[in-house]
């Protein structure tokens, strides 16, 4: 009996019937593919409810859903809340997109200072865009940044192999 259920199991999971985890159900509405319709309102149904339970990475998803206006009302409020839940739990692009939140002063008072932080926690973690941005700063001197073009090209260097990386599926 044990054996039949397992590969009833094996067999809807192989024909795509096992539901994933929230989040993972709440991106194949988001995007839609795989035979699955995008569905934005049902898409922040699920990350709301995941985010509020918790889930990091949902709170991500829905703070750049309010930022961006998809299925909800444009709210950068709560779209830096929910940024800030999600960057507090060590998600680094949370950290940048609040980042970038903080540079222009949008849902939350403009504060360069702030901006840099995050950023620096985000490139510390490697994410690429806060290296690249990193970088700027250093080249530009902006951001609170001493320029130093040396340190600005080895940021850049890294953050160019990082995202030629990820863009080539590695």
């Amino acid at each position: 009996m044990k054996l039949r259920l397992m590969t009833l199991v094996l067999a809807a999971g192989a024909a795509g019937l096992v539901a994933a985890g929230p989040v993972d159900e709440a991106r194949q509405y988001l995007r839609g593919g795989a035979g699955v319709a995008a569905n934005l309102p049902k898409a922040f149904s699920i990350f709301s409810t995941a985010a509020k339970a918790g889930d990091p990475l949902a709170a991500y998803y829905l703070g750049m859903m309010y930022r961006n206006g998809m299925a909800v009302a444009r709210d950068t409020k709560a779209a830096a809340h929910w940024l800030q839940f999600a960057a507090s739990r060590q998600m680094p692009a949370a950290m940048f997109a609040l980042a970038n939140l903080y540079l222009s002063g949008d849902g939350v008072k403009r504060d360069e200072q702030a901006a840099r932080r995050l950023i620096e926690k985000a490139a510390d973690l490697e994410y690429p865009e806060a290296v690249m941005a990193m970088a700027i700063g250093l080249r530009d001197g902006s951001m609170g940044f001493d320029r130093n073009e040396a340190l600005s090209e080895t940021q850049m260097r890294f953050a160019n192999r990082a995202l030629a990386q990820r863009t080539s599926g590695m």
